[in-house]
């Protein structure tokens, strides 16, 4: 599934959440340009951004940019929300890109809602891909069912001798005292 998130024309701002001087589509720009315009900060549903691998930028009609998303950030307060894309930009050679950068907005429609969510058909040979806990069945996130928390009580009886108060012992120990930060969003949580 992919995101499809539809720029105005450039505009130049001040107290923007993330820190640009100006969002929007000009012509002639790059592809680094048009992600930085594009990817926040909106009124998302975090649970449908969750399903999302792709996200296009589209400026004028076209896709200008495409990047695949790690992460999803909140800002503002309980009643203004916006959320704001993190992702790595797709290049020459990925078939996503290689079908739709310069192309008319394959999931335009007649809302004039920036954002809409929908299925891209190349996005279906890269969704399979194998268990993340070695048992080498396929799967469309990054665990079957139930084998993340298999993966986790491999490592325990491996490493701990299959204690889990050792492993919360060493664990506990490792990680640094945390201080509170801003709630983020991990899409490869999502996807376990």
């Amino acid at each position: 599934m992919a995101i499809r998130i539809r720029i105005g024309d450039y505009e130049r701002v001040t107290d923007d959440a993330l820190d640009r001087h100006s969002v929007g589509y000009f012509p002639r720009m790059t592809e680094s340009e048009a992600w930085e315009a594009g990817r926040g900060v909106w009124r998302l549903d975090l649970r449908m951004v969750r399903r999302e691998r792709y996200a296009l930028i589209v400026g004028e009609g076209r896709v200008r940019a495409i990047a695949e998303i790690s992460d999803v950030t909140v800002h503002g307060t309980d009643r203004g929300r916006k959320k704001a894309l993190w992702g790595t930009l797709l290049t020459a050679g990925h078939p996503i890109y290689d079908h739709y950068v310069n192309q008319i907005d394959p999931l335009r429609n007649d809302s004039r809602n920036s954002v809409a969510y929908g299925d891209l058909p190349e996005e279906v040979r890269l969704r399979a891909r194998h268990c993340a806990c070695g048992c080498g069945q396929p799967t469309e996130q990054n665990f079957v069912p139930g084998h993340a928390l298999r993966a986790i009580q491999a490592r325990i009886r491996e490493h701990f001798g299959g204690s889990a108060l050792s492993f919360l012992a060493w664990l506990d120990n490792e990680l640094p005292a945390e201080e509170p930060q801003a709630e983020v969003f991990t899409a490869d949580r999502a996807r376990t």
